[in-house]
């Protein structure tokens, strides 16, 4: 069997078999199924890999899906749908995306409800959404500083990282001793910088994390790690396209910011290839991730003096 036809093989046990068994159980992975049937889970996953969250699958490829596909498109497909099976991504969130790609999003999460005072409140949008959890951490904005997050207590200078957790986000493609050699050996690096770098070499492939989640971290401001993203020696190996705005939007990337940056489509096409996903308006879905470490388990880790 080629590779191809296993990945096919794959995809179709995944989205017509597995999912919908989970579904009906009621897994713990998601908080709440919003669909059963393996027509639904298709409609999804493709609607955010192939149609990538923008439009409907088959305005890009023609149906059955599953014999057009590529192999990129087979694989974009069979991650999203195992990030749904382990609970990384919630799937009313993916389906809320798809309905409004196929202009069905009045009805199924219509949050709508009334108030002490008889008033309503606005019905929900898929950015709501896609942002609700993380505006639920914000810090008021004042007028001298960019808007941040309030993030969980991450494990701070000298102490020591989960060992086993930290093994499971390695990238497979990346060599982390060799990368973690040549920024502990920069000669032009401050030590600030240097602990940036290890830092940001600890958010996994799949995720995405902030400027603000990181500046909180490292007890910095999100302007200097935004400093250390545009000035980045070690990339890709060390992904500073993983780093995105406070409120979920793009940030910035190779000196320029923003969706209209020159190089925005770049930065979305490396993340969406990884598997981060984000709805029609641009805003990734999901909360940022937090879990930093240094690495001082794998060959001493980065001096900070």
């Amino acid at each position: 069997m080629g590779n191809i036809e296993a990945l096919r093989e794959e995809w179709k046990t995944l989205y017509a078999s597995k999912l919908p068994a989970f579904a009906r159980a009621k897994n713990s992975a998601q908080p709440r199924w919003p669909v059963t049937l393996d027509h639904c889970f298709a409609r999804i996953i493709l609607d955010n890999t192939v149609g990538q969250g923008t439009q409907q699958w088959d305005k890009v490829i023609r149906k059955p899906a599953v014999k057009h596909m590529s192999e990129h498109q087979l694989k974009d497909a069979i991650d999203l749908g195992k990030r749904i099976e382990l609970g990384e991504i919630n799937i009313c969130d993916l389906d809320q995306i798809s309905l409004v790609c196929r202009g069905k999003n009045e009805t199924k999460y219509d949050t709508a409800r009334s108030t002490n005072s008889g008033k309503t409140k606005r019905k929900s949008t898929a950015n709501d959404f896609a942002t609700s959890d993380e505006t639920k951490l914000k810090k008021p904005r004042t007028s001298s500083q960019q808007s941040t997050l309030s993030f969980a207590t991450s494990p701070r200078k000298g102490e020591k990282a989960t060992s086993a957790s930290a093994k499971e986000d390695m990238d497979p493609n990346v060599d982390f001793a060799a990368t973690l050699d040549k920024i502990r050996n920069h000669s032009s690096l401050t030590p600030y910088r240097k602990r940036l770098y290890t830092v940001l070499l600890s958010v996994p492939r799949g995720r995405f994390t902030t400027y603000a989640a990181m500046s909180d971290y490292l007890e910095s401001s999100a302007r200097a790690v935004g400093n250390g993203m545009r000035n980045n020696p070690f990339a890709p190996d060390v992904p500073c396209h993983r780093v995105l705005a406070a409120d979920g939007s793009i940030g910035g990337f190779h000196g320029s910011w923003g969706p209209e940056g020159k190089y925005a489509n770049d930065k979305l096409r490396l993340l969406r290839i990884e598997g981060v996903c984000f709805d029609g308006k641009g805003k990734v879905i999901g909360q940022p991730f937090r879990g930093f470490h240094e690495f001082r388990e794998l060959n001493g880790g980065v001096k900070s003096t």
